[in-house]
């Protein structure tokens, strides 16, 4: 939060200076354009999913490579997650799985499954509610606790990598990725799979994006405002993966990508009874 300070405190600096140097309506304008173009820059921060102004956010390969790292949002579902995971294992790639802590405690067998399968389990939020963007520490700390606690409870390890919902970070959730010593990770590719049923759209978007070192956002979760059928992303998934390999891509997992550890040992500091500061809106 003290981050954002560099952006607020000079903004309304400026906005009294031009109340109190100049006269009239173009005081009241200026100081009024002065707070749009502060809070424009505010808000492009929070929006923007590579924004690193509120904590450590990696986007893709730190250092030259010819790999891309594939990963999947909002599970685990049993409609699509272990069928996208087979799919990844028949053509030699290993995924990052982003879940939602609410949903690996429901389907506890699919988190070991790709646990035991090689592929990556992260922290994509407890519940995966648009509350988290409104909110300040407490509930940004019982979000994150209680989906590292989920996962470590099932895998034994702890997730280091976070993915906010939507890819959003106000600063009082880039605060506590810092102090729970987490990484955020954005993407550079996405399939926009979580809103289409376009198959084909979604092939043609990732391979039009994909560079070397790019990270690649997919879904193999439902019903976070997005359709509830991921037959499409299923559908397009071999097609994408041969045509990154005709491309002279191979692939990485999204640690090794980054080069980041992906897990460490269960602490208590996940256990989310640990935090008792109430859950305050902004």
């Amino acid at each position: 939060m003290l981050r954002s300070l560099w952006i607020k405190v000079p903004t309304l600096l400026l906005a009294g200076a031009a109340l109190w140097w100049l006269e009239g309506g173009v005081a009241i304008a200026a100081a009024v354009g002065i707070v749009l173009v502060g809070s424009a820059a505010l808000m492009a921060f929070v929006l923007h999913p590579n924004a690193g102004a509120w904590a450590k956010t990696v986007w893709r390969a730190p250092s030259q490579t010819d790999a891309v790292a594939l990963t999947f949002d909002d599970g685990p579902d049993p409609a699509g997650t272990l069928e996208i995971a087979r799919i990844l294992e028949e053509h030699g790639a290993r995924g990052a799985f982003f879940v939602v802590g609410e949903r690996a405690e429901a389907h506890p067998e699919i988190v070991r499954a790709l646990h035991e399968a090689g592929h990556l389990v992260c922290n994509h939020s407890q519940t995966h509610s648009v509350a988290i963007h409104f909110s300040l520490w407490g509930t940004a700390r019982r979000e994150l606790r209680a989906c590292n606690a989920a996962i470590a409870s099932l895998i034994g390890r702890e997730p280091t990598l976070f993915r906010a919902p939507q890819g959003i970070k106000n600063p009082a959730l880039g605060d506590v990725i810092g102090e729970l010593g987490m990484t955020a990770v954005g993407w550079d590719v996405r399939g926009l799979d979580s809103m289409s049923d376009d198959a084909e759209a979604i092939e043609r978007r990732v391979l039009r994006g994909a560079r070397p070192g790019s990270v690649i956002m997919l879904h193999d979760g439902t019903g976070f405002g997005g359709r509830a059928d991921r037959s499409a992303t299923i559908e397009a998934l071999p097609r994408i993966l041969a045509g990154l390999r005709e491309r002279g891509l191979r692939f990485a997992r999204l640690d090794e990508l980054l080069e980041l550890e992906p897990y460490r040992a269960p602490s208590s500091a996940a256990d989310p009874a640990a935090d008792a500061s109430p859950a305050t809106s902004a």
